[in-house]
């Protein structure tokens, strides 16, 4: 028999992920000891093994779970077929890209001998044809900018982790210089998550705030059924569980985080209403229609606001909701009348910021309707950010003289002040919007 713990660790799974696969039905343990304490055998085991092939091989979780329950011999092959079809079209796509770029370089010769493009391959080609680190940075920020979602297919092409990919489509659209493209970023991005572990939240926000969003949510049903985007420790998780009665989905690529959310959640009593789950919020693996609502503080620039309001959407049920915060002028004439040093910061750490109307703007023209916005509260960028200010003398020491620390730990303190240099320029908005029946 296994325990939770040893059998995700034999798999390379995090107890969360076992635990969501438990909760959609996909996958539930032989028994419960006493105490509610799980117990797998070795069908289980087994199970679990396939779960994880099929997965490896791109399968999404609805049709795995059809493929060992439902099915006989032939769904399974069908579904096989399936995906090495859509395989030969992303390959096919990939050669296609290949030969636009030699041709666009003016380089054909670079693609002799080059059978499939890699990160390494195609950081190779723009260096033979002469583009620098800031070069390569602009070529992504256009590229973000004017096609997000063929930015992301082409960088999930190039075999690049998840992870990875948020770091490069965030340094277009970002508040935190968080890339530069042709370094290792994995150890960058490993060291920006290091330095902001222990906070009591990852952004500015407080109960109040989310629970003045919430209520602007009107119908709800009385347990909603809700998924959390970009969730970290739980800054909001837990409020918004407790306000709502709901369960909340929440999920994080950052393990560490999700594991401090689970012993929150566990503390408080929660642990029946979150699951915790780790997850790229830009390639959710649930059923479509699946929830009644949707929440983000402070995360939907990951993606890009537009990208995320677009993406999500299919997630909602008819009458449901999506709920989340960004960073945002708090006028066009703010913006433009901002002081130099604040413009260049947001150029170039955010460029993507606006004014509340544009992103209403935006929501509106992908269907939702507005329900409502407001400013938070200055207090809780105060309250963020002197938590950050202790976190950064406490990190100072220990990542001070490293390479990729040093970039952070002095981004993170220019922000703050100039937060307190220019008060009422920008802050950040929460938006309600209603996916319409």
């Amino acid at each position: 028999m296994f325990t939770v713990g040893r059998l995700a660790k034999k798999h390379g799974l995090s107890r969360s992920t076992l635990l969501y696969y438990e909760r959609i039905g996909l996958f539930a343990p032989h028994q419960h000891a006493k105490g509610d304490y799980r117990q797998y055998s070795e069908e289980d085991d087994r199970r679990l093994a396939r779960i994880c092939q099929y997965r490896k091989a791109g399968i999404a979780l609805s049709v795995i779970k059809e493929m060992l329950d439902d099915g006989p011999e032939n769904r399974i092959v069908g579904a096989l077929e399936q995906r090495l079809e859509e395989l030969n079209t992303e390959q096919e796509t990939i050669r296609m890209q290949q030969e636009l770029v030699a041709k666009l370089l003016g380089r054909p010769a670079l693609l002799a001998g080059v059978s499939a493009m890699d990160k390494a391959t195609w950081v190779g080609l723009l260096r033979s044809a002469g583009l620098n680190e800031d070069d390569m940075r602009q070529w992504h920020i256009q590229f973000e900018r004017t096609a997000p979602q063929k930015h992301e297919a082409f960088l999930r092409q190039l075999a690049i982790p998840s992870m990875e990919i948020r770091a490069i489509r965030s340094m277009t659209a970002a508040p935190h210089h968080i890339l530069q493209i042709n370094k290792d970023s994995g150890r960058f991005m490993k060291m920006f998550f290091k330095i902001y572990e222990g906070l009591k939240r990852e952004g500015p926000g407080s109960y109040a705030m989310t629970e003045k969003a919430y209520s602007m949510c009107e119908g709800l049903k009385e347990r909603p059924a809700i998924l959390e985007t970009g969730c970290g420790s739980g800054g909001a998780t837990l409020n918004l569980a407790r306000i709502s009665n709901g369960t909340v989905m929440a999920t994080e690529i950052h393990q560490p985080f999700l594991d401090v959310l689970e012993q929150r959640a566990k503390d408080a009593g929660l642990s029946d209403k979150v699951t915790p789950c780790r997850m790229d919020m830009a390639s959710l693996d649930f059923e479509q229609e699946q929830f009644d609502l949707i929440w983000c503080e402070g995360a939907a620039y990951i993606m890009g606001v537009d990208e995320a309001m677009a993406y999500w959407k299919q997630f909602l049920k008819p009458g449901g909701y999506l709920a989340f915060s960004d960073a945002v002028w708090l006028s066009e004439d703010i913006r433009d009348s901002a002081p130099e040093e604040l413009k260049v910061f947001w150029a170039d750490g955010y460029p993507a910021m606006r004014t509340v109307k544009e992103t209403v703007h935006s929501a509106e023209s992908l269907g939702y309707t507005h329900c409502g916005n407001f400013i938070i509260d200055t207090s809780c960028w105060v309250d963020f950010y002197a938590d950050v200010a202790k976190r950064l003398d406490k990190v100072e020491k220990e990542y001070g003289d490293d390479p990729d620390g040093r970039p952070i730990i002095d981004l993170a303190r220019k922000e703050k002040r100039l937060f307190e240099a220019y008060p009422n320029t920008y802050g950040y908005a929460f938006y309600v919007l209603k996916k319409e029946k």
